[in-house]
């Protein structure tokens, strides 16, 4: 792929394109050419090696800047937006099928957003073929869905007169429609929370309800998700374009069976993501846990503030992260471990020192043998297991620091059997409250899976046995497995 300076002068000579033909729905509002970046460097970038140095750079690709609007929300995957490229005899040399991801920001790349929300003007991008870009061109710009289409051209002046593209029908109206335009709701809220810590100033809180349901009362639990992404803007687009089974492992399919509500928030690496509490000195580990208070306690209004405003469930959620967010993930749990039924949290490589109180949670820890933070992970365990932790624990051979389909797999069986012991933990916690009945530190695990396990797990051997065989591991390598699909999908 050749830089911008192969590009003919005659290019240059092109002018701004307008809109010449709106549906009554779709309207293509201005077209342009951008032979250079935009401001803040907006536009289509690619990622080319230098064939001699064998150096990465970026590169940017000339491309049409396309403003469109809607007059409904509609979700942008029934939508369609394309160019047609023409040369000086109005012969067709290309079409561009669909919009090219672009650079509009600090995470925001992406191609086209998630929804065209009613009456916003939103701006697309399409990079333009080598072949075209070194004679003069023109290009038609159609944008619309299977009922009707509006139309843009680039240059402004260009005539339509002798151009023929397959969606002339639809742009003309001469296509019979069948049935009503489907508009579309974001499902998606969000709420801002101040932390009034500088290192974190605030928090952004997404709210995401089972497909269909308008009633957060209604909502069975909630899946509480902590997610890496470089803006706010990403966790929206993310949350926008789940669909049940496609994203997360399976979390968002399983969210929608159990009919739970997604509760969403950004993580921030507000600690050393690679130290853990008994790494760092007690100076080190004080300053950390205000700035973190800080955090949980303003997580924990947004919370209250959301249940109260949607009529969301106030407790029982089931907490999930990877990597840097199940660093957040885990420290949020141990301060604020009243909100949470259980945690999983994988490849975390940084941990917090264990509360008493988070012991009434029930805590799936996966990791990879080859991760660098698996020797933490292994004495996180240790810890929380001397504190009458319901914890599980998973160390995947070979793995390093990256996902697995094994600990996807566990993890939909680990949440599963925290939803069947609702009842469990609720009596539980009834025996807490009175004073004659307390734990101590020092007690088993209050579920009777964790207490009488039906399998047990050799994390040294990476094997299982029944429950009654579990004196053929030893204590410092025993795990409980509380059901056969846990024990499965645990040692496969």
């Amino acid at each position: 792929m050749k830089p911008f300076t192969a590009i003919t002068t005659a290019i240059l000579l092109l002018t701004s394109g307008i809109n010449l033909m709106a549906d009554d729905f779709y309207n293509v509002r201005s077209v342009k050419f951008l032979a250079k970046p935009g401001k803040d460097n907006v536009g289509v970038w690619v990622e080319v090696t230098d064939p001699q140095t064998k150096k990465k750079q970026r590169v940017f690709q000339p491309c049409l800047e396309v403003q469109v609007q809607v007059r409904d929300t509609m979700k942008a995957a029934d939508t369609f937006a394309r160019v047609h490229l023409y040369d000086p005899n109005r012969n067709l040399m290309a079409t561009v099928d669909q919009p090219s991801v672009a650079t509009r920001g600090k995470g925001k790349d992406f191609a086209t957003p998630v929804f065209y929300n009613k009456g916003e003007r939103v701006t697309i991008y399409f990079a333009l073929p080598e072949k075209v870009l070194v004679q003069r061109w023109s290009a038609v710009v159609v944008f619309g869905d299977q009922q009707g289409a509006a139309v843009g051209t680039f240059p402004g002046s260009l005539s339509m007169f002798g151009l023929d593209f397959p969606e002339q029908p639809l742009v003309e109206g001469k296509v019979e429609r069948t049935g009503e335009r489907k508009t579309a709701l974001d499902p998606v809220t969000s709420h801002v929370v101040k932390t009034g810590n500088p290192k974190q100033p605030q928090i952004t809180l997404f709210v995401r309800p089972p497909i269909g349901m308008t009633d957060g009362s209604q909502a069975k639990g909630v899946l509480a998700m902590c997610l890496l992404a470089g803006s706010t803007d990403e966790i929206k687009r993310k949350l926008q374009r789940m669909e049940p089974g496609e994203e997360v492992g399976g979390l968002i399919g399983f969210a929608e069976k159990h009919q739970l509500a997604i509760l969403a928030w950004g993580s921030r690496t507000l600690w050393n993501p690679k130290m853990s509490h008994d790494e760092l000195n007690r100076q080190i580990n004080r300053e950390l846990d205000e700035t973190f208070n800080d955090v949980a306690k303003a997580w924990e209004k947004g919370v209250k503030e959301l249940n109260q405003k949607y009529g969301l469930p106030e407790g029982n959620f089931l907490l999930w992260g990877q990597s840097g967010s199940a660093q957040y993930a885990c420290r949020l749990a141990l301060r604020k471990p009243q909100y949470f039924l259980a945690v999983h949290a994988h490849i975390p490589s940084s941990f917090d020192k264990p509360t008493v109180e988070a012991n009434q949670v029930l805590w799936l820890l996966s990791t990879g043998e080859k991760e660098g933070g698996y020797p933490a992970a292994k004495r996180f365990f240790m810890e929380c297991r001397s504190l009458g932790y319901p914890i599980i624990f998973k160390g995947v051979p070979g793995l390093g620091h990256s996902g697995s389909s094994l600990t996807n797999r566990l993890g939909l069986h680990f949440f599963e059997y925290a939803l069947s012991i609702q009842d469990e933990k609720a009596t539980f916690l009834e025996r807490e409250r009175s004073p004659f009945t307390r734990r101590k530190s020092s007690d088993e695990p209050w579920p009777e899976g964790f207490r009488n396990p039906a399998f047990v797990g050799d994390i040294q051997n990476q094997d299982f046995f029944p429950g009654e065989d579990q004196d053929v591991i030893p204590a410092a390598f025993r795990v409980a497995l509380p059901t056969e699909a846990i024990a499965n999908s645990w040692k496969k």
